[in-house]
């Protein structure tokens, strides 16, 4: 009899359990989702957005827009808001007196839709940024983007690659021969202008096409001949080696 009451209750112990393929219950309602590492406030967005994924972090608040992970400090994202009381979109200026924001600050709560993070403040401000702005705006968006690619060359190298001069005619009256003049300097550090008129005057024209002409103690523009009086090599006959002029500027050439 007792062995019969055992089984009986153990029969309806294993029923109650759940079958192989049964789902569990749902532990997060729909619309949240946590990573195996992720602390409990890690929320996305609508299903048919963008793959988003936020969390407030002690010191600064994470944000993951299609799997970039960008760290935004707290300050950063008040001051930087684009609210018609704390920025000028006519004059591109901040209307926010920085100095007013407290360093320990935190939102006091955070929504997302599909384009734009919204941020409620303690005083019951709201900031609202839209994703691409965040992106475009981050440390880690502002890495993804394109850099100037550079090449390392020598004489074997730059022979090869058969990069042309411009002339000098089309170099002052042209725009796109100054902008093959300028991705070919930005590439290799180095470029030519051919047939400029061997005057000072020349020279200085062309240099102004590039750019301003920075003043220093020597002048804008200034000759090299051979003068002993100036107690420097650069004056006199001698070949000079590789060097570094003006390192003791404040901004050296170059």
């Amino acid at each position: 009899m007792t062995f019969t009451r055992m089984f009986v209750r153990l029969g309806a112990c294993l029923h109650r359990l759940p079958k192989r393929n049964a789902q569990p219950p749902a532990l997060w309602p729909p619309g949240i989702t946590r990573s195996p590492c992720a602390a409990s406030r890690t929320q996305h967005t609508a299903s048919h957005s963008k793959s988003c994924l936020w969390q407030l972090r002690e010191d600064y608040f994470e944000l993951s827009v299609s799997g970039l992970l960008m760290r935004f400090d707290y300050v950063w994202l008040r001051d930087h808001c684009r609210s018609a009381s704390c920025y000028n979109t006519k004059t591109n200026q901040r209307n926010l007196d920085t100095a007013t924001v407290e360093l320990g600050i935190r939102p006091s709560n955070i929504r997302m839709d599909e384009e734009t993070l919204f941020l409620t403040w303690p005083d019951g401000h709201v900031t609202r940024f839209n994703l691409a702005w965040l992106v475009q705006n981050s440390y880690e968006g502002q890495k993804q983007r394109a850099v100037q690619p550079r090449i390392l060359w020598n004489s074997e190298i730059y022979n090869e690659a058969k990069v042309p001069a411009i002339s000098c005619e089309g170099f002052m009256t042209s725009d796109e021969e100054l902008k093959q003049f300028l991705k070919t300097f930005l590439l290799y550090g180095i470029a030519f202008v051919e047939d400029v008129p061997p005057t000072l005057e020349a020279t200085e024209t062309v240099a102004q096409r590039v750019s301003l002409i920075r003043e220093t103690m020597y002048g804008r523009v200034w000759n090299f001949t051979s003068d002993f009086s100036r107690g420097d090599t650069a004056y006199t006959k001698l070949a000079l080696d590789r060097h570094t002029d003006t390192s003791y500027f404040q901004e050296p050439c170059g």
